[in-house]
Formats: structure tokens, sequence, C-alpha cells
């Protein structure tokens, strides 16, 4: 098997490097083909300039970059262009900051020679939140986050537990006519969503999220306008996806 490993950046520079060199640690310890993308979506600090340097001068970490200059900053978007670019069978995406700990992509692996899709949740039991530890390090939108998928897995999918993970790995082939659409995070809940209704299993398995390692938070830091329009996305996500969801589930009941 081969994996595509998919890195939105966005001004990742004080960490960026050490992420990739970890990551390209855990593929080569394991024998197994990869790719790592860098899709950087306009950064202002360097981090562009500090990868061409980098993969100029490590010619064997098989690494691509792909500029999103003069376009409209998207998570999405950024992934959609780095899956379009991919050549592996399967693709793993996680943020670049190291919030996702890289070590899991060990287990992803593993548990892709028996799933399809398997997303790192952070409301398991067996899970353990960065804030237990660094408790004056909790973001604002940790509550509103948490209340979320409370709410999505009450009224969409009770088997699933993190609707907003965006720690995923996925075969390429379930997703080649699929883009990607939304925000931050209300992305992640139409992927799921489309994935149900095309009935792929999903499994989750738990994992250990951590503080950002440089920089600030892409999505948010206070309670500000930004943070009201992130709410505001999720509500209008939450509704959309509840009306599809609905009739899909009375689909299901009148057919089958």
């Amino acid at each position: 098997m081969s994996y595509s490993v998919l890195l939105p950046t966005l001004n990742e520079n004080g960490h960026i490097i050490k992420l990739i060199n970890r990551i390209s640690k855990i593929f080569l310890y394991l024998k197994t083909d990869y790719e790592i993308i860098v899709i950087d979506d306009n950064s202002t600090d360097g981090t562009l300039k500090t990868v061409k340097k980098f993969v100029k001068n490590n010619k064997s970490i098989q690494l691509k970059i792909i500029t999103r200059q003069n376009k409209r900053r998207s998570l999405p978007d950024s992934l959609n262009e780095g899956i379009r670019n991919s050549k592996c069978k399967y693709l793993i995406w996680l943020d670049a900051d190291f919030q996702h700990p890289p070590i899991y992509i060990k287990k992803l692996i593993y548990e892709s020679s028996q799933s399809d899709v398997i997303i790192c949740s952070r409301f398991l039991k067996k899970s353990k939140r960065y804030f237990h530890t660094y408790k004056n390090y909790k973001d604002t939108n940790e509550n509103q986050s948490f209340l979320f998928n409370k709410l999505c897995q009450k009224f969409f999918f009770s088997d699933i537990s993190d609707f907003t993970s965006g720690f995923i790995c996925i075969k390429k082939k379930i997703i080649k006519d699929y883009k990607l659409d939304g925000y931050y995070g209300d992305y992640f809940l139409n992927l799921i969503c489309f994935l149900k209704f095309k009935n792929v299993k999903i499994k989750e398995i738990p994992f250990n999220d951590s503080i950002r390692a440089t920089g600030t938070s892409k999505t948010l830091e206070n309670l500000n306008v930004k943070y009201l329009y992130l709410c505001s996305r999720y509500l209008l996500t939450f509704l959309k996806n509840f009306i599809k969801i609905f009739f899909y589930k009375i689909k299901k009941i009148i057919f089958y």
C-alpha cells in the first residue's frame, strides 16, 4: 500500500521541517511507500521559502510543494488541490501544527489494512485532550466544538464521536469524485455525511491531541467576530445536514 500525506500549511515556519522529518521517518521505518504534499495557503512567515530550501537539500525525502498564491485562503480548497495532485492509494491528512501528533500515522497505516476510512477522534473514552495537562492553553472554541460534536452524535450518527476531527486516513478512490467543501471544521461533517450516504464503513481510533507547536491557531483564539462567524457556520452546516439526513433516513425506511 502507499500513502499520500497532505499537509495544508498557513504560517507554520517554526515547526514545518520538524513535522516533515517526523513523518518521513515513520514511513522509512515501516518501509512503506509514501509522499508528503505541502499545500501552502499563502503563508506570510516564510513557510514556503523554508520548505523549498529543505526540498533542495533533501532529495531523498518524497516531498511535493503546492502553492496557493493569490487564492482565497481555504482549508478544504487546499486539501482538494493536494488530493488532485496525489498519486498514492491512501490519503492521510492532518493539521500541520503538531496538534495532530504524527506518531498516530503508524496506527492509521495499520488500521488501513482493515478499514477504508479511519478517523482519529478526540472524544472516545481512551482519548485525551491537550488541555487536561495544559489547562491555561484551552482555546475559546473548545466548548463549542464539544457541544457541536455531541449534537451531531445525537441527531446524526451515534457511531461517530468526532465530526470535526481533521485527522483521517481514507482510500483515495472513495472520494475521487467528491469535493471537500465548507470552512475549517464543518467541511469534515460534510465529508462524514457523504461517506455515510455511500454506506462507507468508518472506524474511529482514540488519540491524544497536543498544543500547537509554534505560532497561533488558524481558527480562533478569542471571542470575537471570527468566533461568532465560526459558530454561525457550524449552525448552518448542522441544519443543512440535519435536513439531508432526515430525508436520507426516510428514504431508507420507504425503500428498504
